[in-house]
């Protein structure tokens, strides 16, 4: 009997004694271990949630949630990690794939897929475990791979309407002959009217009058990136980022939780991990609210609370790290 089978078994009900005496008369399994007990605990708590939330549909199908949390202690999370975390993971999704069709019964379930992600939760004390569900479409919540690390590009302007190229000798725009052409310059303007002038504009050059007295169109400069951030995960930079908010939200992303830079690949990411904040001068600041932990080399980010980062310090996130790259 395989180690799926036997915690099948288990979640089933059977006495752990008619399991245990088949084990010891066919001398193939040995008592049931501490992970085992664990492993039934989470896929009964999993389990409970799938039939409390299963939805049937009118037209004889069920669906049922298409994420699930599963928090763990402090101390359980410390226990279950690297490949015995993937295995607890994978184990726990082919076991809930079977039990999810079996629940549904004779109706067909149309949920195809979904997504189990572990969690801590320091309330929680040693072996106990807590399940939270979700219903977002996991299709549209994955996050875009981010790219091999490029040249950073400045953003382009947008895109100019589609207009006829000018003639040779253009001609001024005159307005038709029975109506006068309204001169809405600034200063004609109410003072409540007059639209507000940066100090980037006060510093361009003064405007320039056509030949025939119009005001020509001032074009503002370019924005310029505050920072750039560098994206590692495993040891490679992925890529670097050029940053033009005073505040930018990191983390895994989704369409109820955007963020405006998705980290990939790491289910222990939240949707929303950090924020990196900045003065515009040279200061930064980070705010982990994430349910898992960040650091900064070896300091454990506190929850909640915004703690100074210096350019180039390196910001880990689970499998990633963060270097702010001040602009030369």
């Amino acid at each position: 009997m395989s180690i799926l089978d036997k915690v099948r078994t288990w979640i089933d009900g059977d006495s752990a004694e008619l399991v245990l005496e088949q084990a010891a008369r066919d001398a193939q399994v040995k008592p049931r271990s501490i992970a085992e007990e664990f492993i039934v605990k989470i896929a009964r708590a999993v389990e409970s949630v799938m039939q409390n939330e299963m939805l049937p549909l009118p037209q004889g199908t069920a669906i049922i949630p298409t994420e699930y949390t599963i928090f763990l202690s402090d101390e359980d999370d410390k226990e279950w990690q690297g490949a015995k975390r993937r295995g607890l993971e994978q184990g726990l999704y082919h076991i809930l794939a079977e039990r999810a069709k079996e629940i549904a019964g004779k109706k067909k379930l149309e949920t195809k897929s979904f997504v189990i992600e572990l969690r801590i939760d320091g309330t929680l004390e040693k072996g106990n475990v807590r399940v939270q569900h979700s219903w977002e479409d996991t299709s549209s919540n994955k996050t875009g791979v981010l790219a091999r690390p490029k040249a950073a590009a400045e953003p382009q302007p947008a895109a100019a309407p589609n207009v006829p190229a000018p003639s040779a000798s253009p001609q001024p725009y005159s307005p038709p002959s029975h109506q006068a052409a309204p001169n809405f310059t600034q200063s004609s303007l109410p003072s409540s009217h007059r639209p507000a002038i940066t100090q980037a504009e006060r510093l361009q050059k003064p405007s320039v009058r056509s030949s025939e007295g119009e005001v020509m169109t001032n074009v503002r400069p370019r924005a310029a990136a505050l920072y750039k951030l560098e994206i590692w995960q495993n040891g490679v930079r992925q890529n670097v980022i050029p940053v033009f908010k005073k505040e930018m939200i990191v983390g895994r992303g989704s369409r109820s939780k955007p963020v405006d830079i998705a980290l990939s690949g790491d289910s222990e990411i939240s949707r929303r991990h950090l924020r990196l904040l900045t003065d515009g001068t040279g200061n930064f600041w980070v705010v982990n609210e994430g349910r898992n932990p960040a650091a900064i080399a070896s300091y454990e980010l506190p929850q909640g609370q915004r703690v100074p980062l210096a350019p180039g310090a390196g910001l880990t996130i689970c499998s990633y790290v963060l270097r702010v790259q001040m602009q030369s």
